[in-house]
């Protein structure tokens, strides 16, 4: 919860989020379901596939290392 109040998140709706997205997500890129990313990880996902409470999730595809040495 610290972390999430840290990077400006609301707690409960970013545990609800990382839940719904987490049993289709790669297990290597699970680093950007953390807080500290998630805002930028939240913004690429497809509205509607969040907005059903179980279903596929489209994962995008990660960001070039440039774009993560910008973000980080």
């Amino acid at each position: 919860m610290a972390s999430c109040k840290l990077h400006g998140l609301d707690p409960e709706a970013y545990l609800a989020d990382v839940l719904c997205v987490m049993p289709y997500w790669p297990r290597e890129r699970y680093l950007d379901l953390a807080p500290r990313y998630w805002a930028r990880t939240r913004a690429r996902l497809a509205d509607d596939e969040m907005k059903v409470a179980l279903g596929p999730i489209t994962v995008p595809a990660p960001l070039a290392a440039e774009e993560q040495r910008a973000t980080s």
